[in-house]
């Protein structure tokens, strides 16, 4: 038959089949290495380091508290609060006052809940002032009188912070990704907006500053370990990492402050084109170029979502590259505009570690101090071990009775067992922001090889150049 000149003549195709042996699934699904930051943030050195920057933290904390406005006693989600107790919070410190202290009230004059607390913790101090059997009873009126009392901005917070953690844990084990997702975005919107609606503007400022300037020293030491550790499994002492965040203060302090600066530059000029709103003509020309005001409005909003979303890159980013605070902010911020799922993703990853985390540590926390009150108290007949151990609040700042009483033997022991007990309980805050350095800086690796193809172990060493990974070549001739 012969072919038309038209007519398709069927090819046979090629067919190429790939068989996959092997699968490196952590080369392939990499978002899941950030949970090795559980691991090495139990470094004994780096639980030091931390157990220092919480110490210091807590130092300014309560300086503040002891000369700053309170915030109500329900704490910061409250009502803004003008000092005035109600007249049941009134009655209930009243019948405390008469009921344990020595205190000569007026019946006209407000009771202050400061006094009595003072007083009902003397008197829990003295030996014998207060029976056994009306042990019970003290310590439930002696929480009532804590509740009443004005809180420091700075505690308050802290009960804030440990409370979003805790809700942390809790969704981890239920398997709840909403009550983590929401309760990581409390820490991170809802504190300063509580704060700032309570009129703290001069404790933001101050504890801003101050802790910005630690996490430069401790965090970017922490951060560089972590690195280090991410390259190659290599190790470095607390000294050795110490002293390479020092060297680089300015690079670590600038690259957590330039963003900061920025909006608040912008801010002032706002501020300053509303005062001449004030002046007739000159507020039509500028209501002409309101345009230009709200482009700065959004410039700020910007630059404080960037913040909130991409800031925990900004340490680690000089920890890996030794760069400059500007380098640093642009490297995250366009990490973060690049491939923003990523980092949703691997922030996720971080939020589900710290949950895991915090229950590993939790539990091995409240089991240790259960298992050694219960094992030390069951041939101890008095009451020195009377309130030890037992699920503690880990993250609570309420102050409360130290465990012992009865004689000044008893308070002295019951005041050491507190102490050591208070010991775990730091430990258990350290981890915290041992385990936050580690997991950023483990995400920032991950989004530069998501952006610039680079590998963790391509970081920094002496011999290149700062901020560069190019050789260092001032001693050739």
């Amino acid at each position: 038959m012969p072919l038309n000149s038209t007519q398709e003549i069927p090819m046979e195709r090629d067919v190429h089949r790939i068989t996959v042996d092997d699968m490196e699934f952590g080369k392939v699904l990499r978002f899941g290495r950030v949970l090795k930051a559980i691991g090495t943030s139990l470094q004994p050195g780096r639980l030091a380091l931390s157990v220092l920057f919480i110490a210091m933290i807590a130092l300014g904390g309560q300086l503040w508290d002891a000369i700053g406005t309170p915030v109500p006693p329900e704490g910061l989600m409250a009502s803004p609060w003008d000092g005035e107790l109600t007249v049941s919070q009134q009655r209930s410190i009243r019948r405390a006052a008469d009921k344990w202290t020595n205190l000569e009230l007026q019946i006209d004059e407000p009771t202050s809940p400061h006094q009595v607390f003072s007083a009902m913790r003397e008197m829990y101090a003295t030996p014998g002032a207060i029976e056994g059997k009306r042990m019970e009873a003290f310590i439930r009126d002696f929480k009532a009188v804590n509740g009443t009392r004005g809180r420091g901005p700075f505690e308050a917070t802290v009960d804030w912070i440990g409370l979003q953690l805790a809700t942390i844990a809790e969704g981890t084990l239920e398997l709840s990704a909403v009550s983590i997702v929401n309760a990581g975005i409390d820490l991170a919107w809802q504190t300063p907006r509580r704060l700032w609606i309570h009129g703290q503007w001069w404790f933001m400022l101050f504890m801003g500053l101050w802790s910005l300037l630690l996490i430069s020293i401790f965090g970017g030491a922490m951060c560089r370990m972590e690195t280090l550790m991410a390259a190659g499994g290599q190790r470095c002492g607390p000294l050795e990492a110490c002293e390479y965040a020092t060297a680089r203060f300015i690079n670590f302090y600038s690259s957590v402050l330039i963003p900061l600066v920025m909006a608040a530059g912008l801010s002032a000029v706002l501020l300053v084109v509303g005062l001449l709103m004030n002046v007739p003509v000159l507020n039509l020309l500028v209501s002409v170029f309101y345009g230009v005001s709200l482009m700065i409005g959004l410039g700020i909003v910007l630059l404080l979502f960037a913040y909130g979303a991409a800031g925990g890159m900004l340490i680690p980013a000089v920890a890996v590259e030794n760069c400059d605070g500007g380098d640093a902010m642009q490297r995250a911020f366009s990490y973060m505009i690049s491939r923003p799922l990523h980092l949703i993703l691997y922030i996720g990853m971080g939020l589900i570690g710290l949950g895991l985390g915090l229950v590993l540590v939790l539990a091995l926390a409240n089991a240790a101090l259960s298992t050694t009150a219960g094992l030390q108290g069951f041939w101890t007949w008095n009451s020195t071990m009377d309130g030890a151990g037992g699920a503690i609040e880990i993250f609570s700042s309420i102050e409360k009775p130290s465990p012992g009483g009865g004689s000044w033997w008893g308070s002295a022991t019951g005041w050491f067992i507190g102490f050591w007990e208070s010991i775990v309980i730091l430990l258990v805050l350290s981890w915290v922001f041992s385990y936050l350095c580690a997991a950023w800086t483990r995400i920032y690796l991950l989004m530069r090889r998501a952006c610039d193809g680079l590998e963790e172990d391509t970081i920094w060493y002496p011999g290149l150049i700062p901020g560069t990974l190019a050789p260092d070549g001032s001693d050739r001739i």
